[in-house]
């Protein structure tokens, strides 16, 4: 049967076994990836199928245990951090939003610090506002700016679109009380890793198009690592899809679980421009921030991100595409083990560090 006719079991979990331990990196992907990641692959990653095959297990299961990938720096100190609950305006649900405020350490510029809303990887899936706090912290100290992590609602739980109305309501938050957070509304650049890029990218689209942003400032910038640019991607319309399908991390069909999860009704929600941004028309292309997008080259997503760069630079759009080399996926958080996952990091944080001080 073809990996894109898989049918999930009752508990989410990818059909078929466990691979025997220690896991292995797949031939096809042997000479592509860096040694660093083969080095660290073979003394960390081969003895945590959690990891590796996270697809496999129940979802419930690896929700519990947290789904924390091992690599990433030590945080940096910052002046400091606080939780806060946003209400509900826009959108329907029970519950306010969870986020987190990192606030640098230095003096604050006279009107407000600049701001990024971040939005986590984890596929719609996994992932809390405490899966990417080491990046976060290196983001506000060295970008000096406030960053605004939030804990969008996920799948299967909340299939798409909840969490797309989550994270317009934390963007609509900050720009509306910009005064009450210290940060300065005209500098705000919403960013994300993975599922999180692709969050970010859809806010940029629907911030520009909505009535709801009238009277507030445009976005200043965009930054997205390994986004999710399009869901419907297979092997034969994404070349990474093809050339990457046994990549480790995020194999192919790791990427087709969570889409599975994501979006269970298929069909229309796949190539829904809120789902893959890849397909919102010319003109809403036109009204979107400057951008810098991060890919891993061993990543099966790398296309997508090829694709929303150039459809950006085809409508006039500033963007920057950076291709790191000979890792897979996931080098934003092993930056503490991988030199192009520290290229990644630092690179991902100037780009938003020049664009909200300039």
């Amino acid at each position: 049967m073809s990996i894109y006719r898989t049918v999930l079991n009752d508990d989410y979990s990818w059909p078929g076994p466990l691979s025997q331990l220690p896991l292995k990196i797949d031939p096809s992907m042997i000479e592509k990836l860096d040694p660093e990641y083969v080095e660290f692959f073979n003394e960390v990653l081969c003895e945590r199928p959690d990891i590796l095959e996270t697809h496999k297990y129940p979802v419930a299961q690896t929700k519990a245990g947290g789904n924390v990938i091992p690599g990433q720096s030590p945080p940096k100190e910052m002046a400091k951090i606080y939780e806060i609950e946003i209400p509900r305006k826009y959108t329907s649900a029970d519950t306010s939003i969870p986020a987190r405020v990192f606030v640098p350490k230095g003096n604050k510029p006279a009107s407000g610090w600049p701001c990024t809303i971040w939005y986590h990887g984890g596929g719609w899936v996994l992932g809390s506002i405490s899966t990417e706090n080491s990046y976060c912290t290196h983001l506000a100290d060295l970008a000096k700016c406030v960053v605004i992590t939030v804990d969008y609602r996920l799948a299967p739980e909340f299939p798409f679109p909840a969490c797309v109305d989550d994270a317009f309501e934390a963007l609509l938050f900050v720009m509306e009380n910009a005064a009450k957070l210290d940060v300065d509304n005209t500098k705000v650049c919403p960013a994300g890793s993975s599922a999180g890029g692709n969050l970010a990218a859809v806010m940029t689209h629907k911030y520009a198009s909505s009535e709801l942003s009238g009277g507030l400032p445009p976005l200043k910038f965009q930054m997205m690592v390994v986004p999710v640019t399009d869901n419907t991607a297979t092997g034969e319309t994404q070349l990474s899809w093809k050339e990457n399908e046994k990549t480790p991390q995020l194999p192919a069909t790791k990427m087709l679980w969570y889409r599975k999860i994501y979006l269970p009704e298929a069909g229309h929600t796949l190539s829904h421009p809120e789902s893959s941004p890849l397909f919102h028309k010319g003109d809403s292309f036109r009204n979107v921030p400057p951008a810098f997008i991060a890919a891993a080259e061993c990543d099966v997503l790398r296309s997508e991100a090829e694709a929303y760069h150039a459809k950006l630079r085809e409508h006039g759009i500033e963007s920057k595409l950076v291709i790191y080399r000979g890792v897979p996926h996931t080098a934003m958080v092993m930056d503490n083990r991988l030199s192009q996952g520290a290229k990644l990091v630092r690179d991902t944080i100037l780009s938003i560090r020049d664009a909200l001080y300039s």
